[in-house]
């Protein structure tokens, strides 16, 4: 019995249905299988498949929740990690536990950012994972404000939804292979995390940075 056996036996038919997912999204390229290809593969009836899933959109939707329990793990785990009074130290650990994610899971972050039928901002079973990262985020720059290494006046809002922003960009650049060019000499998820240590220690040296009071 193959390694890939073994897993899929000591999984239930929710995990082998997600397993066998990902990995005909791989082989179909674009194209997502439905129902009857995923229980055909399993060689399994498909009506004991629709007992757990009643439409191809609700199998789709739990492969996109597997790998944001991941993520979140993943973040998690990262975070720890962190000396608890260094904020902004865990906030970049985060970045890179995204980054790193993003690599790992590349069919998942393709069908969570950027699948044509699945908007996991208006899907509640996703929503709450994505939820729950921003206001860790949010939580961690209000420590480092707090601790003086943000302006009191600093718009953590916004901050937040740079860095997520740039995070996206930089983890899209290294599913898509298109990290490689940019900085040669490097692998390309350690230019990627070059990358976010440079951009969180700009934004943390200008947010430290007091604005000069008028000389009298």
């Amino acid at each position: 019995m193959s390694k890939h056996d073994d897993i899929m036996k000591g999984l239930g038919l929710h995990g082998q249905a997600v397993v066998a997912t990902i990995e005909m999204m791989a082989d179909l390229s674009r194209r997502d299988p439905d129902l009857d290809q995923v229980a055909r593969r399993l060689g399994m009836p498909v009506r004991d498949l629709r007992r757990i899933f009643p439409d191809d959109q609700s199998l789709l939707i739990a492969v996109a929740e597997q790998a944001l329990v991941r993520l979140i793990d993943s973040c998690i785990k990262a975070v720890v990690k962190i000396n608890p009074d260094d904020a902004v130290g865990q906030f970049l650990a985060l970045g890179n536990a995204y980054i790193r994610w993003a690599a790992d899971h590349r069919m998942q972050f393709r069908l969570i950012t950027g699948h044509p039928t699945l908007d996991a901002m208006r899907v509640p079973e996703l929503r709450r994972y994505l939820d729950s990262l921003n206001d860790l985020m949010t939580r961690m720059l209000e420590r480092a404000r707090q601790a003086g290494r943000l302006r009191h006046n600093e718009d953590i809002a916004m901050i937040v939804l740079s860095s997520r922003t740039f995070a996206y960009g930089l983890a899209r650049m290294v599913v898509d292979g298109r990290m490689e060019g940019l900085l040669p000499s490097r692998d390309p998820i350690e230019a990627a995390e070059l990358a976010m240590a440079d951009f969180v220690k700009r934004f943390a040296r200008a947010a430290a940075k007091r604005p000069r009071r008028n000389a009298r």
